[in-house]
């Protein structure tokens, strides 16, 4: 039997070696007097296996290759297989693997390898805004979701393929061993971030089976799935010629879901980046009002009377969707202030409100609050 390399196995823990092992039926034995090892026996069985019980111990790399075989021969399964399970305890994963005519020659574009990385990036941040907040289009991310994003790391890869894997750690190791058995942790909102992304593509999956019409599906979709900015990010791992395939796998935290082995599939092809782009269009023409908060210049004022008030009016040049737009909304007297002093100084603000995208001119309305960036600074 092959070892498993060394660098494959960077990530296992003790913990999450005890965790596989109970969950998946081994009874640890909490009165064998060497703390220095953790023995386990199977039921109704003379298994019994003995481990070192930190990772930080010298010998413990050395028994894991020894305690590794030892499972397949039990399990009848692939030690590769099985680090993937025990690796995945306490964290999620997103694998995105990508097939592509592009790698034909074995080497793939940077400029869309990228592009992949970008997408995956976005992915991830407006799946994070859209679990804060179920709406088809977030015209600025928040930074509650730029904090979680953070948390997201690129796993190793896979020898010989172009594989992605994401990971985050949903469970932390220490707090878990003081959990109940018979009550789970409740899901974490990393987790739910995971779990947006892959309603989102199986959404998608379903729209290319003609389970579901694109048209139906964009009315409830961004409530627990996929939204515009999820499109975009998903879109970007089309080449810009040939063709490419993702299969996506998605593995949840065992510690999470009390089940070893849990994973979901699907391949995003060319027909699932056609209802991509097609709902993207429809979730675009369809949001005439949103909740913003946009930043940039004051580009004018006016001030003008009617009947027994002053209209205080001004225009804000911002940028949206990557397109500079004016922006026109009427302000109270003490917000027309800040926005006179803006001007004046050629100062940025920032202001929330309601974005009416109904006409040629955009309106600002229902305006929460108005105020002059890095003032202070």
């Amino acid at each position: 039997m092959i070892e498993p390399k060394i660098n494959k196995l960077h990530g296992i823990t003790a913990a999450s070696i005890e965790r596989y092992l109970l969950l998946k039926g081994w009874l640890r034995d909490y009165n064998f007097k060497n703390k220095n090892l953790m023995v386990f026996n199977y039921p109704n069985s003379e298994k019994r296996i003995a481990f070192p019980a930190n990772e930080n111990y010298d010998d413990f790399f050395i028994n894991l290759n020894e305690l590794l075989q030892t499972i397949s021969v039990f399990e009848q399964r692939s030690i590769e297989k099985i680090v993937k399970e025990i690796l995945t305890v306490y964290f999620d994963r997103m694998e995105f693997r990508i097939v592509s005519t592009l790698s034909q020659d074995g080497k793939l574009p940077l400029d869309y390898a990228v592009d992949c990385i970008e997408g995956l990036k976005e992915l991830i941040l407006y799946s994070a805004c859209a679990e804060q907040k179920a709406q088809p289009i977030c015209f600025r991310a928040t930074n509650i979701a730029k904090d979680y994003l953070e948390s997201f790391k690129l796993a190793q890869t896979e020898v010989g393929s172009f594989v992605i894997n994401i990971d985050i750690q949903v469970i932390d190791e220490q707090a878990e061993q003081m959990t109940i058995a018979d009550y789970p942790p409740s899901s974490p909102f990393e987790h739910k971030i995971v779990e947006r992304i892959y309603t989102a593509i199986s959404q998608v999956n379903n729209a290319v089976e003609q389970k579901q019409s694109i048209s139906d599906m964009a009315t409830v979709a961004y409530e627990t799935g996929i939204t515009a900015n999820m499109c975009d990010a998903l879109m970007k791992m089309k080449p810009a010629s040939g063709s490419a395939e993702i299969d996506t796998t998605i593995r949840y935290a065992s510690a999470l879901t009390q089940t070893v082995g849990q994973e979901n599939h699907v391949t995003i092809k060319d027909h699932h980046f056609y209802v991509i782009d097609e709902l993207a269009k429809i979730y675009r023409d369809k949001v005439l009002y949103q909740d913003v908060i946009i930043s940039g210049i004051v580009k004018s004022l006016s001030k003008r009377d009617v009947e027994d008030t002053t209209e205080k009016t001004i225009r804000l040049l911002t940028k949206i969707d990557g397109q500079y737009r004016t922006i026109i909304m009427e302000l109270s007297e003490e917000d027309y202030r800040i926005a006179c002093d803006a001007h004046r100084d050629e100062q940025e603000v920032e202001v929330a409100g309601e974005l009416d995208m109904n006409n040629r001119m955009w309106v600002l309305t229902k305006i929460e609050y108005f105020r002059i960036v890095n003032k202070d600074k």
